[in-house]
């Protein structure tokens, strides 16, 4: 068997494709004299002629085109196997920079971490839990790879996609009178005490419309954080409605989690990330990971 460099390869396939010593010593970055002598050593091991030569050009052997059409299946071969060792090694000793609403950071998203790290232990991961603003921002400096937000379609200089859309519950006391419904339409709420998560949040945003036609009772209460308005409630002092994403964070024994019917009140979540660049290694694999582990009942239609 001949042992031949990728150098050899290269100077093969520039001759077949250049047709001219000179030239396809220029592009090999070699002598004139190097690349002539690359060829006839290769000559000899193989023992056959592979290129003629003549002073107005070079033409290669029926022996040299069956050499270079093998040759350039091995290169493409080689290159594959570097790009792959490449992303290996990315994926191993890469950074995954995530920014996502409080509500998916705190529940939907730490078993896909941890998925992730089993996988990955040498991959240093940050994940920024913020509102959509700054989560967009990141995004918009390059500190993150994507955001998860509820904001996509129309944003400058940005991409998105849709992942899901998330139905909204009923938070209420275990003695409510709504707390052993299977499922309930919003309109049922009227004359609930409802306590309201801060009107900047993408929670509020989504459910001010919806609630404009129902009669609740305004308690006078507004929150921000999810764990407040779960002590709230289990005070007796009103009902609170959040999203899919945030129902684990109310699961205890003097709270109910009662499912909204009304198929327009849902929360779209989308992946957001710069409209120029190519994601690394380390973000393709999570966002692999994280689109299998969408929600069945919430996957994007």
């Amino acid at each position: 068997m001949i042992d031949v460099s990728t150098r050899v390869l290269r100077a093969m396939i520039a001759l077949d494709e250049l047709r001219h010593f000179s030239l396809a010593a220029e592009r090999c970055n070699v002598t004139q004299s190097a690349l002539s002598q690359m060829v006839a050593k290769l000559e000899r091991d193989v023992d056959l002629r592979l290129v003629d030569r003549d002073r107005r050009r070079v033409s290669l052997t029926p022996e040299g085109e069956r050499f270079v059409a093998v040759a350039r299946r091995v290169m493409v071969d080689l290159e594959e196997i570097d790009a792959d060792l490449r992303q290996h090694v990315s994926l191993h000793r890469g950074r995954l920079s995530i920014s996502a609403l409080p509500s998916l950071a705190a529940h939907w998203l730490p078993p896909l971490l941890a998925q992730y790290r089993a996988r990955f232990p040498e991959i240093r991961v940050e994940l920024f839990d913020t509102p959509p603003e700054r989560a967009l921002e990141l995004v918009r400096q390059r500190r993150v790879d994507f955001a998860l937000t509820g904001v996509g379609p129309g944003l400058a200089g940005l991409q998105s996609q849709l992942l899901f859309a998330e139905r909204f519950y009923l938070v209420c006391r275990h003695d409510h009178r709504l707390a052993a419904r299977k499922r309930i339409a919003l309109a049922q709420l009227a004359g609930c005490d409802l306590i309201r998560l801060i009107r900047t949040g993408s929670i509020a945003q989504h459910l001010d419309h919806a609630l404009r036609a129902v009669a609740v009772r305004d308690t006078g209460l507004e929150v921000e954080q999810l764990a407040t308005l779960s002590g709230l409630v289990a005070s007796g002092l009103g009902v609170g409605i959040v999203p899919q994403a945030a129902v684990d964070y109310f699961d205890g024994a003097r709270v109910a989690m009662v499912p909204i019917s009304d198929a327009q009140l849902t929360r779209s979540i989308y992946m957001v990330w710069p409209a120029a660049g190519a994601w690394s290694p380390a973000a393709k694999g999570f966002i692999e990971l994280m689109q299998a582990g969408v929600p069945p009942a919430a996957r994007a239609k």
